[in-house]
């Protein structure tokens, strides 16, 4: 079967009332547990969909669902799917980046959802309001529900705050504030880091995350004119080069996670979701504390995470995959994804079912009260949106790594994607 085929049959049983078998009926209808998979990006959330899928169990015994080997980009995770699903091999369940939701829809990598959710008569009642439902749509349809939601903060070491003279107590963050502070505590020595930001993120998240805190904007407003190339920007990979002549070492975030867990540096800029692996690791060897990400007045930071989202054509397994998203996206399972990672949830409900959570953690409340100040996360138009990514980070790695001055970055950087932009 040809791809445009294969993809205009998987609209048209979307659409149609193939899907509506009742979920009682399917181990009668195939005489055995059905089974399904799910794949996502990033092995360190592995425990937390495994507990998803154990919790769901308990309620639907009759679907098994088993995890496909994560991949550690969300720009890997969606090759991964449209590919398999050209080849007909693809996980049912798939999340994506939200970044990544144009390039989902136009490339028709997930089923879409709209003829299942009309089939809800409650379905604003669960939780499921059209701020949170607009994460997952485009083109007037529903690609997927939001299931992920992150905002960068940052996450620090309050015992080598103070032991480099930084009171975290009346510390607020700053661009300028952080960057001094990084400085004071890679001056310990001792093989001390001040900082980690992570440049590294997929999709350029955190270097939008970092332009946007400042007014900035990767594009005009009607996409034709690159706009990371003003002021802000500049001021941006300025701060970036700090980072770097504050003794940045030029890492992944898993190997900054482990030197931050460690003790050994000070600072570290990333995702909320990724409190609760930081306090298992920390183990107790110092005390974790948590800031908002540094804003101007008008600045914003991107959303960060993924939707989930169907990618099979089988009526009875999109069936199977259709309860566990309902589940996995719901007031319950949201409120599993917040407790294990430090997310924020998304789904409306789930917020009654977390104050215990958020008293006993407070360092959680960060990322949710970042929540008024949230903008999108942004993918640039046309078939290159990827290839732009890389080329994004390859220049912002010459930055850190001190390699080129930000006036020279930036040139650069507004030269090799203008290349990579579609033609007016």
């Amino acid at each position: 079967m040809k791809r445009r085929t294969f993809l205009a049959s998987a609209a048209a049983v979307a659409l149609s009332g193939t899907l509506d078998v009742p979920l009682g009926r399917i181990a009668v209808r195939a005489q055995d547990r059905v089974r399904i998979q799910v794949s996502f990006f990033d092995s360190a959330f592995q425990p937390v969909m495994q507990a998803l899928i154990d919790k769901f169990h308990e309620r639907v015994p009759e679907v098994e669902i088993r995890i496909q080997t994560p991949v550690q980009t969300w720009d890997a995770q969606l090759q991964r799917t449209i590919l398999d699903m050209r080849t007909g091999t693809a996980a049912e369940l798939a999340v994506q980046g939200y970044n990544r939701l144009r390039i989902v829809a136009d490339n028709k990598a997930a089923v879409p959802l709209d003829a299942l959710i009309v089939r809800e008569s409650d379905w604003p009642a669960q939780g499921f309001s059209p701020a949170l439902m607009s994460l997952g749509k485009l083109h007037g349809q529903q690609w997927g529900l939001a299931f992920q939601i992150s905002n960068p903060v940052i996450f620090y070491n309050v015992d080598l705050f103070r032991e480099a003279g930084v009171d975290p107590q009346t510390f607020v963050a700053t661009w300028d504030s952080v960057t001094e502070a990084a400085k004071k505590i890679a001056a310990l020595g001792g093989g001390k880091m001040g900082a980690f930001f992570d440049y590294t993120a997929d999709g350029n998240w955190m270097y939008q995350a970092l332009l946007f805190s400042l007014g900035g904007r990767m594009m005009s407003p009607d996409e034709k004119a690159i706009a990371f190339d003003d002021a802000a920007g500049l001021r941006a990979l300025q701060i970036l080069r700090k980072f770097g002549e504050a003794g940045q070492v030029d890492m992944t975030v898993d190997q900054a996670g482990q030197s931050f867990a460690a003790g050994v540096t000070g600072m570290i800029f990333t995702s909320n979701r990724r409190l609760g692996t930081y306090q298992k690791a920390i183990q107790g060897r110092f005390k974790l504390g948590s800031v908002a990400f540094p804003k101007t007045e008008n600045g914003r930071v991107p959303v960060g995470g993924g939707f989930l989202s169907i990618t099979t054509l089988d009526s009875v397994k999109q069936k199977a995959a259709w309860e566990f998203l309902k589940f996995a996206a719901g007031s319950a399972g949201q409120a599993v994804v917040v407790r294990m990672t430090g997310a924020v949830p998304g789904n409306a409900n789930a917020a009654s079912n977390l104050d215990d959570y958020y008293t006993s953690t407070p360092l959680a409340k960060v990322g949710l009260e970042q929540l008024p100040i949230v903008t999108g996360w942004y993918s640039f138009p046309g078939p290159n949106a990827i290839k732009i990514s890389d080329v994004l980070f390859n220049h912002l790695r010459t930055v850190v790594t001190l390699k080129v001055t930000p006036e020279e970055a930036l040139k650069s950087m507004r030269i090799d994607v203008g290349t990579l932009l579609p033609k007016a």
